[in-house]
């Protein structure tokens, strides 16, 4: 029998050698699907397959990351306290897995930097706004090592175009906190990067394809609605899916289409196999109050608050309750819930923040501005038209009234694209409220930014962008100067 070459001998044993240290991850079929099933909030499912998957190979990188993907989802839409500490320490024993892993490929370096970042985030939502600190600094350092090894990789653009977004957007007030950490984002590279990763195919796309659509209306509310019908695309193309459906409620809503925003509300899909999701139900009560369907609003708020296990938008909630009774007629009701919003949550998010100020003050709202901002919001612009007219003002309405009279003028005409008298508008806001800790000033000279940005008047469009950033005194600062930061980064 003939002896096989040396050579062959050579390489058989190379390749034993080093092959195991490249075979241990890898993506098949199931963990596709139960990517496919975390992605859609079936998180039970997800687990099932990914649990299945361990037991084969309790050293694939990508079984470890997809099991994550759902301790971190859960995380995001349940927001369970008394489950937080438990799905927080998985994360880094996950995490401690990885670091022991011989292997050295692109799945296991994406896997940590992936798993950090999404512990960042489950920190930072809890308020361990040092902890989440680190945490992203070393996921962040991780994807721009990956994006050097393996430039090619897809799937890695995702998430640092989200923490690039994040870093250049910064308000000028933290900038010396990302001094001391070491790091720098780009608003512009962070975008591009996520846009290829939502236009090329991979295992994320669709999930770049939210994340772009998010940051977008987050930072660029002029141009946001240009990503709905690719939203409203992915809904028709898998209406099983709960978070795409989320994500289209999300986005309509803040683009002013109330009505869209409650159909795609109203298709979502309900079964047990889907996570619980509470804060759709918030979403649906603000709809519902845009409309006046104030019987509707209360009863999902009230199945919100009964169903929410977080410490966010409690303040929200009570508080748009207390616009329902209010408007309702209800007093007794309408006070108490006035009530709980001191009582109640925490001052982390603007929504919460804004409810918080409002109380303080101890006003009553005017009717009329109500109901103007509350049909505005809905996209229910001529109804809030009618409802602003009925207002009078005279020398003697007191100064916050009067700005938010001007304001919401402002954004009823820019909603029925009449420039003309919006640019009016929002310039008499301006100079109504710029000494008052309102965000009437701020946003109006935000809006007059997009609109000369829109018209090519590009130095008008710099001075207001300019003015929006310089104001701080109020409950959407940093958003407003987020927006404002991203505009002038795009002017020629």
């Amino acid at each position: 029998m003939a002896q096989p070459h040396p050579f062959f001998l050579f390489l058989l044993a190379f390749l034993c050698l080093h092959l195991p240290s490249y075979a241990n991850s890898y993506l098949n079929k199931e963990l596709t699907s139960a990517y496919s099933e975390s992605l859609k909030l079936k998180l039970a499912g997800s687990r099932a397959i990914v649990q299945k998957e361990l037991q084969r190979n309790d050293k694939n990188a990508v079984s470890l990351l997809l099991a994550n993907y759902n301790d971190f989802l859960e995380i995001c839409t349940e927001q369970d306290q008394t489950k937080l500490k438990k799905l927080i320490d998985a994360q880094e024993l996950r995490l401690d897995k990885l670091d022991a892993l011989k292997e050295k490929s692109v799945w296991v370096e994406y896997a940590k930097a992936e798993i950090r970042a999404q512990l960042a985030t489950s920190e930072l939502l809890f308020g361990n706004r040092v902890a989440a600190a680190w945490d992203f600094r070393k996921a962040y350092l991780q994807l721009q090592s990956n994006a050097k090894k393996y430039p090619e990789f897809i799937p890695n653009r995702k998430t640092l175009g989200v923490m690039q977004v994040l870093l250049g957007s910064v308000p000028d007030e933290y900038k010396w906190f990302l001094n001391i950490v070491g790091l720098g984002g780009n608003t512009v590279a962070g975008l591009t990067n996520l846009q290829k990763a939502a236009q090329e195919p991979n295992l994320f796309q669709n999930e770049a394809k939210l994340l772009h659509a998010l940051l977008l209306q987050l930072l660029d509310e002029e141009n946001a609605s240009a990503t709905l019908p690719q939203i409203s695309s992915l809904v028709q193309t898998q209406p099983d899916n709960l978070l795409f459906n989320f994500v289209a409620v999300l986005l309509h809503k803040k683009a002013k289409k109330g009505e869209l925003a409650l159909q795609f509300y109203q298709a979502r899909p309900r079964s047990g196999n889907y996570s619980s999701f509470p804060y759709l139900h918030h979403m649906a009560a603000d709809l519902y109050l845009f409309r006046g369907d104030y019987d509707t609003s209360i009863k999902e708020n009230r199945y919100f608050l009964e169903q929410h296990k977080g410490k966010h938008y409690l303040k929200a909630a009570n508080f748009k309750l207390y616009f329902a009774y209010w408007l309702s007629n209800h007093k007794p009701q309408a006070k108490w819930h006035y009530q709980q919003v001191r009582q109640v949550g925490a001052t982390i998010t603007e929504e919460d923040k804004y409810a918080e100020n409002f109380v303080s003050r101890n006003e009553e709202p005017n009717r009329f501005l109500l109901l103007a901002r509350l049909h505005s919001d809905g996209g229910y612009f001529d109804q809030a038209l009618k409802e602003i007219s009925r207002l009078v003002i005279t020398d003697e309405t007191p100064q916050p009234v009067r700005a938010e009279y001007f304001y919401r003028k402002a954004r009823i005409y820019h909603g029925q694209l009449q420039l003309e008298q919006a640019i009016k508008f929002y310039k008499t806001t301006i100079a109504a409220s710029a000494d008052e800790p309102l965000y009437f000033s701020a946003h109006a000279a935000l809006q007059l930014g997009y609109i000369y940005q829109k018209l090519e008047k590009y130095d008008l469009a710099k001075k207001y962008l300019m003015q929006a950033q310089s104001f701080s005194n109020h409950a959407y600062k940093n958003s407003i100067q987020a927006k404002a930061k991203l505009a002038l980064s795009t002017l020629p």
